[in-house]
């Protein structure tokens, strides 16, 4: 927060109380009415340098707020991506599918290699060429060609670095 704000409200506040005291000694209509004016503009300064300050301390609250989530974000993706290895399920692919002791019972699948790098997960779903098949991710709208005719369905990832590429086939 800018000290600045906060200095500019106290002194506002110290000049608007000099001048209330100033009135004790005052002796004609004259003097008070431009005390009075000081006064006002003493008062005004202290609200403006307060409403300033206020205003600074509700956007950096809301920045701490913003980063917070993105730093829960950051740590849900940690935990999730260590659910993945990186896999090379057929020649010239390489890919993340999921471990099967961290698969909570969901089905083997795998996942875009570009959206993983990007912190989030996003299932790749098989599409079909008219030579051959491909892995279509449908956020950030890869392809990943396969050379395979036909895509069997998806392993977990232990499967698929215990076997030879023509295994796999």
């Amino acid at each position: 927060m800018d000290m600045s704000l906060i200095q500019g409200t106290v002194a506002g506040l110290k000049a608007a109380s000099d001048i209330a005291k100033g009135f004790l000694e005052l002796k004609s209509i004259a003097d008070v009415q431009t005390k009075v004016i000081d006064l006002q503009s003493a008062i005004l300064s202290a609200q403006s340098s307060a409403l300033s300050a206020n205003a600074e301390q509700s956007a950096m609250i809301e920045k701490i707020r913003a980063l917070k989530e993105e730093i829960t974000s950051i740590k849900k993706w940690e935990e999730e991506k260590k659910r993945y290895a990186l896999v090379n399920p057929w020649s010239g692919f390489v890919t993340y599918a999921l471990k099967k002791e961290s698969s909570n019972s969901e089905p083997p699948h795998l996942i875009c290699t570009k959206c993983y790098e990007d912190g989030r997960k996003s299932i790749l779903n098989p599409k079909k060429n008219t030579s051959h098949a491909l892995l279509y991710c449908p956020v950030c709208k890869a392809e990943m060609h396969t050379r395979l005719v036909v895509i069997h369905t998806a392993k977990y990832a232990h499967e698929y670095s215990s076997k030879t590429h023509e295994e796999i086939k």
